[in-house]
This record gives C-alpha cells, sequence and structure tokens, in this order.
C-alpha cells in the first residue's frame, strides 16, 4: 500500500478551462457529472476539513450553494467550540496580559529572588524550585513554554476539529502559512497567539488590505522580520547599512521579557538566510547594540511573499526605499513604557503613536523623500507613508495574481491554469481584495469541480490529522499527544522557520519517511493508541465482518467516493478470522491514496 500511495503522489490530472464568475453562487457541479451528494462531500474535502458523520448528507439536503453561503460569511454559532476552548485562558488575555502571566524560568528566579525568597547564589537547587513553584501558584503565574505548546498549539487543533465555520478555519490556516512567522523565533515566539487570534483570524475572508496591515503591524512579524530594530541611518551610512546575521537565541531567553521599557527588547539582528536553515547554535554573545541601521527583511519579504511576488515589478532599490518608509514601524512596550507614550500623546505629543500593540516611532522614522514603485513621497512623512505603500500593494495587479495564484494551488491543484488565476485575479481587483468574492469565483469554476474525481491536492499531516478526527467524530481531551504525530509528519505546528510558510505542494509531504509516519498515525489513531483521544465510532468488540466494517468505516472516511479499489485491497489483506476487524479496516482507509487526497 504504501508503494500504490507513493506513485499516486506523482499523478496530476488535465487541467481544464473555466467559466467567468458569476452573480450569485451557482456552483456548475452538475456539468461536470457530479451528484448533489458528491458536490457535498467534495466542499467538505476542499472548503472544511473533511465531513463529519452525516455531514455530507447535511449539506446535501441543504444545497451546497447555501452551505458555501454560510461557510463565506463565516458568523455560525459555534457552542461546543467555545466550551472546548475555555481550557485556554490566553485567548482571553490582551499580549501585554500573557506577559505578565507566561514568566520563562529566569525571569520568574529574578521576581522570588527580589521578593526576598531565595537567594540565587546559596539557596540549593530544591528549595529554590519548591519556593518558584510555590510563588507561581500564589501569583498565577503560568510557565512561559505553555503559552506556545499547549495554548497556541492546542487551541488550533480544537478549532479545526469541532468549529462549524469551517472555511474560516481553513482560510486561517493558509493565511496564517502566507504571513508566517515561527514560535522558533525568540521575539516572535510569545507573541504568535496574538497575532494569529488578533490580526490574521477575524480578517480571513474579509478584505486583503485590513490582514495585510493588521500583520504589518503587529509584533510578532515586526520582531520576526527585524522591522521592530529597523532605524533611520545618517545619509552617510543609508546605502551602506547592511543587516547584520540573526542571531539564533537560547530558550526563553528572549519571549515575554523582550520589549518591557524600551520596546527594543526580543529583537534579533537581520539576515534572512539563517531562517532557511534552522540548525541549533550556541548562545551567542550579546553584539552591542547600533544606534542606527536600516533593516530591510521585513520591506523585501512584505513585497516578495506577502502581496507583488517575486517576479512582481520591483526592483531592489523598491526594497530600500519601502524599508526606509517603514523605518519608526516598532513594537509598543510593555508596563511603563506603554503607560508614557499614552501620556505623552494624551498631552499632544506625538513623537511616539500607539495603536494597540504597535507603535510609530518618529524619532527613528527616515523623513526624507522617497520614491516608491515609481511614485514620489515628499519629505517630512511619518506613519502615513507605510499606509500608503500598503495601500499601493494591496492594489498592484501583481498583488491580485499572486494571491489569486496562492489561493487557486492550494483549492484546486498543484498547478491551477492561467484562466482561473486570471478569473480570480479580476474578481481581486474589481472589489478592492474582498477575499470571500475571490472564493466565490473559485468555487463557481469548472475547473475546479473538475478535480473533484482526481483527488490531486495531497492533504497535509494537519489537514490528514484532523480530517481523520473529524470523521471517526473524536472526543479530543487532549490534543497535546497530537503534536508529536504532526512533527513526525513533518509538520510541527506553527515551528516552519522561513517566512516563506510551508510549501503547498504534493512532493513537500511525499518522502519515505513522512509517508511511514502518515501510515502509523493511522494505525495509532485506530487502535485507539493516541493518548487524550477517543473515537466514538470505534465500538469495542463490534464482532463485524470485515465486508460489514468496510462498509460502515468506507461511508465516514470516503463519502460518496468509489471504494472500489481499496475494498478489494481491503478484503484481500484482511483475514475473516482476524480480530477488531474494524481497526485494520480503518487503518487501512486511512493509509490509502483516497483519504490522504483531497
Amino acid at each position: 500500500m504504501i508503494l500504490r500511495f507513493a506513485l499516486a503522489v506523482l499523478c496530476c490530472g488535465a487541467l481544464l478551462a473555466v467559466a467567468p464568475a458569476e452573480a450569485g453562487l451557482k456552483l456548475p457541479y452538475k456539468k461536470e457529472g457530479l451528484s448533489k451528494e458528491q458536490a457535498a462531500a467534495y466542499l467538505l474535502e476542499r472548503f472544511a476539513f473533511g465531513a463529519r458523520p452525516g455531514e455530507v448528507e447535511k449539506v446535501a439536503k441543504m444545497g451546497p450553494e447555501k452551505w458555501l453561503a454560510q461557510q463565506l460569511k463565516g458568523n455560525l454559532p459555534d457552542a461546543e467550540l467555545e466550551k472546548r476552548l475555555e481550557a485556554f485562558p490566553a485567548l482571553k488575555m490582551t499580549q501585554e496580559e500573557m506577559a505578565a502571566v507566561y514568566v520563562n524560568n529566569g525571569r520568574i528566579r529574578r521576581m522570588v529572588a527580589k521578593a526576598g525568597l531565595i537567594d540565587p547564589a546559596k539557596t540549593p537547587r530544591k528549595e529554590m524550585n519548591q519556593k518558584i513553584s510555590a510563588y507561581r501558584k500564589e501569583h498565577g503565574l503560568r510557565p512561559y513554554g505553555a503559552l506556545s505548546n499547549q495554548e497556541l498549539k492546542g487551541q488550533k487543533v480544537m478549532r479545526a476539529v469541532y468549529s462549524e465555520n469551517q472555511l474560516a478555519e481553513v482560510m486561517t490556516d493558509f493565511w496564517f502559512n502566507h504571513f508566517n512567522v515561527t514560535t522558533r523565533d525568540g521575539g516572535a515566539r510569545s507573541r504568535t497567539l496574538s497575532y494569529e487570534r488578533d490580526a490574521i483570524r477575524p480578517n480571513v475572508l474579509g478584505e486583503f488590505r485590513v490582514i495585510l496591515g493588521a500583520t504589518a503591524k503587529h509584533p510578532a512579524m515586526l520582531y520576526y522580520l527585524d522591522n521592530a530594530q529597523s532605524r533611520m541611518a545618517p545619509p552617510s551610512e543609508q546605502e551602506q547599512a547592511k543587516p547584520q546575521p540573526k542571531q539564533e537565541m537560547a530558550s526563553g531567553e528572549m519571549g515575554m521579557d523582550g520589549g518591557m521599557d524600551g520596546g527594543m527588547g526580543g529583537e534579533m539582528m537581520g539576515g534572512e538566510m539563517a531562517k532557511a536553515t534552522p540548525k541549533p547554535v550556541a548562545k551567542p554573545k550579546t553584539p552591542p547594540r547600533r544606534k542606527y541601521g536600516l533593516n530591510e527583511n521585513y520591506a523585501r519579504e512584505l513585497m516578495e511573499l506577502h502581496t507583488l511576488g517575486v517576479d512582481g515589478g520591483y526592483t531592489q532599490k523598491d526594497v530600500t526605499e519601502v524599508a526606509r518608509v517603514l523605518t519608526g514601524w516598532a513594537a509598543a512596550p510593555y508596563g511603563n513604557g506603554r503607560k508614557n507614550i499614552k501620556k505623552q500623546m494624551a498631552n499632544g505629543n506625538n513623537n511616539n503613536i500607539l495603536q494597540g500593540d504597535f507603535v510609530f516611532r518618529k524619532s527613528w522614522h527616515d523623513d526624507k523623500a522617497k520614491v516608491v514603485l515609481g511614485e514620489k513621497f515628499p519629505a517630512g512623512g511619518g506613519l502615513e507613508e507605510g499606509e500608503r505603500v500598503l495601500d499601493m500593494l494591496s492594489k498592484h495587479p501583481s498583488t491580485a495574481r499572486f494571491i489569486s495564484t496562492k489561493l487557486a494551488r492550494r483549492f484546486v491543484n498543484d498547478a491551477p491554469s492561467d484562466d482561473l488565476i486570471d478569473a480570480m485575479a479580476e474578481t481581486f481587483i474589481k472589489t478592492d481584495g474582498d477575499i470571500a468574492a475571490v472564493m466565490a469565483t473559485l468555487a463557481q469554476s469548472r475547473m475546479f469541480w473538475a478535480e473533484a474525481k482526481k483527488r490531486s491536492k495531497m492533504k497535509s499531516p494537519f489537514e490528514l490529522a484532523v480530517s481523520s478526527l473529524r470523521a471517526l467524530e473524536a472526543d479530543v481531551k487532549n490534543p497535546q499527544p497530537m503534536m508529536r504525530w504532526f512533527d513526525r509528519m513533518g509538520e510541527p505546528l506553527y515551528g516552519y522557520l522561513p517566512p516563506t510558510g510551508f510549501p503547498d505542494y504534493a512532493e513537500s509531504w511525499a518522502n519515505s519517511g513522512t509517508l511511514i509516519a502518515r501510515m502509523n498515525f493511522g494505525i495509532h489513531l485506530a487502535a485507539g493508541r493516541i493518548n487524550g483521544v477517543t473515537l466514538k465510532q470505534l465500538p469495542e468488540n463490534s464482532g463485524l465482518t470485515t465486508e460489514e466494517a468496510l462498509a460502515m468505516y468506507s461511508k465516514l472516511l470516503l463519502p460518496a467516493q468509489d471504494t472500489s479499489a481499496i475494498a478489494s485491497e481491503v478484503k484481500e489483506t484482511v483475514p475473516a478470522d482476524a480480530e477488531r476487524k474494524e481497526v485494520q479496516v480503518i487503518s487501512m482507509l486511512l493509509g490509502s491514496p483516497e483519504f490522504q487526497y483531497r
């Protein structure tokens, strides 16, 4: 089966032309020979994380158009999900509150020592740990690592499995990957939860300009791509200033302690090449801070990865000019630093402009004249220059095409046609980047529905795991054991170091190691050997025959599909006298190309 699955990775169906997008939702699935049930199953694979038991029938009865219209709004009630999210208290905290509650070991030792409870030089380690533990409990403090390792990752799994607004969850996954930051970066780590919650999630089906601006101003992005440290350089240094190599930080060194007072804490010197080589290194000596320094990392990725694309028509000179425009765009400090800025602004001093967790520092801004993509920016500008650049980029035809290409690759196939991309880009331009409208254009294309019987998109490890949990009606009490499986299958959540995000091609998930890990995941899940996860669709000692188990679980895992090929293989493999045949049947179905692809 592994060989059959590996060979299927190389298969790719022929591409078809598309019809233009029309007013209202008109899904041409009948023209591609699909029944209403097949159309419902396909929508649940592409616009959701897979179907739950009975959901294909529900969507077919409602009508695929009505279901998709609801999903494009993304506002269905989510009572069960909200109940499960109560296990993640950080979701209700501001970024500054998280900084106060999730405290790393070095900082809490200083706090306990300042309280006079320990002497770090004399207190025995065992006694020190006991006092630190008691101090945490007394003051409601939580371990620093719990913020990203438990809360951030755990809520993502819960949302994907249980949310009724499935398209919003799929789009959150897409846009986070597009505007990627990583918890492996010391400055971004403690800010990634609020980044997804505040900058990404509310804007996934809205206007592109809004999500672009929200990510540009969020401290996680400002630290990750080094704009938090980018400052005006004197004219003599302007052209010569170059980013310094990025420094890896020891675990827990930065994070919540960064930016407490001056707004510069947690910064890491630039250098995008380091992001492509995620190798652990020894803690370096802290380099001396430069008073001045232009950093081009964010400006480059803003154009290359977030908007125009690598062939979008910009030059290196434009990168430098955009970096100059964005000098002074920084992360707001916590504590007294933030209070002081608010006080200054109340008194009419706008040297620092505070907007939530973002601050514009006028003294850091290069206010000399600039030219970006042929447009002149007169001297004396400030914060509005950056907003103007974001407006320009979001309205640029190259952005419309680049974003449309990525969406088509995610939802249709690895090589979408120019016709489809052109139609989506036209909608993008006409609607000022209305993402829901662009997605409606995609869903109404003949090309989208032509892929329904080809199963041309390989599921990422996250998609594979979540679709398995949904199909088997899992009760996820503790999502943490799942994290090891994401790592083994090649998709550590929030752990991709390069700013490109995880690649969205079949071959990126298909190698011998990850294929075996996928198979093993299916076996462990079917056997009930993943702690914290119980499958409601796995009865004990059911006594089913192989044929009965195959009929039952094919309907759950492969609804409205032709299962004849996998059925023959299952019947040949599972002995008639085998114990708990349903476990073997489920594991084979989960490992089949029919399930591994969507």
